[in-house]
């Protein structure tokens, strides 16, 4: 009588085909939902990493100049005076991703031969504040002139958050004569001693490639100035010192979203916990969830703003899918112990689920960051 009641039992614990195929359906939804979240997420960055792409190759051609194009004019009455100008980049400093900006110490140095002209008094930064500027060498002999400046500033730079930490950044320093007389000059780039102190670089940055040139362009408005006649075409010359940056995506992207990986695998936890212990089955879950949603806006507030899908805002949701989904598996879980006495069909359940979800969470964070890599 007792083999014949613990028969039953069995029976009753004993996994059917409908259990099965409740299993089978939910990994191959859980997998579906990876599968499609991962493959938007992996096509959305590639196709700004194209963008990317394309914006680097037209920005390296746009701070060249071919040989022998020659300047256009300044003013048409007067000749230019040729002023030669190079930097040094002695000290990169912080980098403010949200605002948009980064600060340098450089060396800024011009070589001519009028004396009717001070360039270094007079040149100013086009896309940045000049914070300090210090004269630290002047020379004069015969009808050469040269003076080196040494410059703090801060400057203007909108990084691109959308495959943030894995894109690369283009930094430039633009630098125009800001004074107006008679007396006009034209830049011309001085490549020689133009580049980057090593012991100025953050460790964690590097500078593949460098440029120095000069632009010519007109501005959009003479500002009704009664020095320059009706219809005249002013043409300006910008010096250019262009740096192009990598950074190592690898450490910032696991710096940054650490706390949400841990938090990750703290809801993993669960099953391994049976579901009728509610506390520490559904706590769990729960805490990891408001943690993840703590280190989403800790990040975001770190990035500008952006109007796309980026790839921070994918892990992130990601994330949030996954432990929210875990805590709707735990209550299944529970139902199936506690309400239809299948302890053994739930612990299946459980081991599957913990498997599924490993793999799947898994494999889209390690197919997101490949995908946004340059």
């Amino acid at each position: 009588m007792t083999q014949e009641g613990v028969g039953q039992d069995d029976f009753k614990d004993s996994i059917s085909r409908a259990g099965y195929a409740f299993v089978a359906l939910w990994t191959a939804g859980l997998l579906l939902l990876y599968a499609i979240g991962g493959y938007f997420g992996v096509r959305t960055l590639q196709g700004y990493r194209n963008e990317a792409e394309k914006f680097r190759e037209a920005f390296i051609e746009s701070q060249s100049i071919e040989p022998g194009t020659k300047a256009p004019d300044i003013m048409a009455s007067k000749k230019p005076v040729e002023v030669q100008v190079g930097v040094y980049i002695n000290r990169i400093g912080e980098f403010d991703t949200r605002e948009g900006g980064w600060t340098a110490n450089f060396d800024i140095w011009f070589r001519w031969t009028d004396a009717r002209i001070r360039p270094g008094e007079t040149f100013q930064l086009v896309n940045g504040e000049v914070d300090e500027r210090e004269k630290r060498e002047t020379y004069a002999r015969g009808g050469e002139r040269y003076e080196r400046y040494q410059v703090k500033a801060r400057i203007t730079k909108l990084f691109d958050p959308s495959r943030f930490p894995f894109s690369d950044e283009g930094l430039t320093i633009q630098v125009e004569d800001g004074a107006r007389g008679e007396e006009k000059l034209r830049y011309v780039a001085e490549d020689r001693g133009s580049g980057i102190s090593p012991l100025g670089i953050p460790r964690h940055l590097s500078f593949p490639k460098t440029l120095a040139t000069v632009k010519y362009h007109r501005p959009e408005s003479a500002r009704d100035d009664p020095r320059i006649p009706a219809g005249a075409r002013e043409v300006h010359s910008r010096f250019i010192f262009a740096m192009l940056g990598k950074i190592p995506g690898l450490q910032i992207y696991l710096r940054n979203f650490q706390a949400l990986f841990a938090s990750v695998a703290i809801a993993f936890i669960v099953f391994f916990i049976r579901p009728i212990h509610v506390d520490p089955r559904f706590g769990l879950g729960i805490g990891a969830f408001f943690c993840a949603i703590a280190n989403n806006i800790s990040v975001g507030t770190s990035l500008a703003p952006i109007d796309r899908f980026s790839l921070t805002s994918m892990v992130n949701a990601v994330g949030l899918a996954t432990i929210f989904l875990t805590l709707v598996q735990s209550a299944i879980s529970l139902y199936i112990e506690d309400t239809m006495g299948r302890e053994k069909f739930r612990r299946f359940f459980d081991k599957v689920s913990f498997t599924v979800f490993l793999i799947g969470y898994t494999a889209t964070n390690l197919l997101l960051p490949l995908a946004a890599k340059s």
